[in-house]
């Protein structure tokens, strides 16, 4: 009897070693390969691509390392694009280090929750911009598939990177002192940078 008990203890105990397996699993987005499945599903059912864009009222950058950031913009309601389609750089959005909010990993369920899922419902919708084309963290995905409708994901812009880059190195950051590659950032007319940017 003693031996039967035991083998039913081992059998337990490698069900439950598989079972945790499965939970550790981690599902990966990967935004090339997704944009291009996108695109061809499009295609196929002779619908256009949705208008382009970079950012929305939210938005949630995840570094190299898989940090998590989130920043807002004011909300502006737009009831048509103004020729927003042909827009293929990032506009500059003036963002600051100060802007940027680190989420901690064991909040991020809770914090999207209540900065997304409080607002009203044609206002759900989360931008989250990477800088790696892969995406793997299981809570996020899993966050984005149950609850909300509306989400896009893309690769992280110039001015994204280049604030992170200040804030998460914590020094003094004055964009008229940023060498910007302008063939990625669209600047207004207003802005004259200094001299010594490209």
């Amino acid at each position: 009897m003693t031996k039967v008990f035991i083998v039913f203890l081992f059998c337990l105990l490698l069900l439950n070693c598989s079972k945790k397996e499965e939970v550790q699993k981690i599902n990966a987005y990967i935004i090339s390969k997704e944009d291009i499945k996108i695109s061809n599903e499009l295609k196929k059912k002779k619908i256009p691509p949705p208008p382009k864009g970079f950012y929305g009222e939210i938005q949630l950058v995840i570094d190299k390392k898989g940090n998590l950031y989130y920043y807002q913009k004011e909300y502006i309601q737009i009831l048509c694009s103004y020729g927003a389609e042909k827009d293929t750089l990032p506009y500059f959005l003036d963002l600051k280090p100060k802007h940027i909010v680190r989420v901690p990993q064991k909040s991020l369920n809770d914090f999207l929750s209540e900065n997304i899922l409080t607002k009203e419902k044609r206002r759900q919708i989360l931008i989250i911009a990477s800088q790696t084309d892969t995406i793997a963290n299981n809570d996020l995905l899993e966050f984005i598939n149950k609850k909300l409708n509306i989400y896009f994901i893309r690769r992280t812009t110039q001015e994204e990177d280049t604030v992170l880059k200040y804030k998460i190195d914590d020094k003094y950051y004055d964009f008229e002192y940023v060498k910007w590659d302008k063939t990625k950032i669209k600047f207004p007319d207003y802005i004259k940078l200094n001299t010594h940017s490209n």
